[in-house]
């Protein structure tokens, strides 16, 4: 292993110009080798972003590099995170945290991703004294590898999907939304940025309800969203340019019965991310599902004409 090696704390909120050149750069390469046709955002607004990410009230969250020697080149990175007792969920989850770690391909194999991964467990164990299980999402087969080399254990098995504009049988979707309606004509359709105050408690209610009933594998965690949440993520999307479009079904009784969200940015523009989609128990067998997805669907092809594909993470 190397022995001239040099971790350091990367503070977004202090961090000179040369440190996220550095943090950038490595960046730039990993991204590439996990997803080599999507371009990076402009650098300037992924510094914004990532200090808005720093700023979420219930979460800490740390980043290391590691660099070699007198080098200015970031060969390793990791990130920490985990909850705080500001989390409506904490008492839950306090017990989890969560880790992303990568060495440049040039430098593996080289004992440095081990170096750097029991520097970050110190820090954790240090400051996070309530957590006992890390989680970290594995993409390359040589991170498979070195979890398993730790003795790590596959916790969940899932997949980043996209579904292609130029693919799909639009066709089929005004069928699911004609069908959708026709089975549920007292139901009607809420389509917005931000949640009206009088649905927002519900809201959450539904939410928390379906996002749980998401697979997890062996991951012990559950979730918790209130509405000072939602209003927080609202606050932040707009600091952030970000568009969160939720589409919403509404009960003869005022009550919600399933939801759908998507989040565009227009830097990145060619794409939107699919978020939760989810109907309550109760609301289940009526067709629901496929609506509020045509919906969202159509709602995206109408707004967003520059959009080639959906990208959404799925358990397998």
């Amino acid at each position: 292993m190397e022995k001239d090696i040099k971790i350091v704390h990367f503070d977004p909120f202090t961090a000179d110009d040369a440190l996220w050149t550095a943090f950038f750069d490595h960046s730039d390469v990993i991204n590439r080798e996990m997803e080599p046709e999507d371009p990076p955002l402009p650098r300037e607004k992924r510094r914004a972003l990532i200090k808005s990410a720093f700023e979420i009230p219930y979460l800490n969250k740390r980043i290391f590099l590691l660099f070699l020697g007198g080098g200015k080149e970031a060969v390793g990175y990791a990130s920490v995170s985990a909850e705080n007792d500001r989390s409506p969920s904490y008492k839950d989850n306090k017990h989890i945290g969560n880790l992303s770690l990568s060495v440049l391909p040039a430098s593996r194999r080289r004992g440095l991703g081990s170096a750097l991964l029991k520097y970050v467990m110190k820090e954790l164990e240090a400051k996070e004294p309530a957590v006992k299980e890390v989680f970290a999402p594995v993409v390359l087969a040589c991170g498979r590898a070195f979890c398993a080399r730790l003795g790590a254990t596959v916790a969940l098995e899932a997949g980043s999907n996209r579904l292609y504009l130029r693919d799909v049988d639009w066709g089929m979707l005004e069928a699911w939304a004609a069908e959708g309606a026709s089975r549920n004509p007292a139901t009607g359709i809420v389509k917005t940025l931000e949640i009206p105050e009088a649905d927002l408690e519900n809201f959450c209610e539904v939410y928390t309800e379906t996002i749980n009933l998401a697979p997890q594998g062996d991951v012990s965690i559950k979730i918790v969203v209130t509405p000072e949440m939602i209003r927080m993520n609202e606050r932040k999307n707009r600091a952030d340019g970000v568009e969160q479009t939720t589409i919403y079904s509404r009960e003869s009784d005022g009550k919600i019965s399933g939801l759908t969200e998507i989040v565009y940015l227009k830097e990145n523009s060619h794409k939107v991310h699919q978020m939760l989609t989810g109907v309550g128990t109760r609301y289940r067998g009526r067709g629901l599902g496929k609506l509020l997805k045509a919906l969202m669907l159509l709602e995206i092809r109408g707004r967003y004409p520059g959009v080639k594909y959906v990208a959404t993470g799925n358990a397998d």
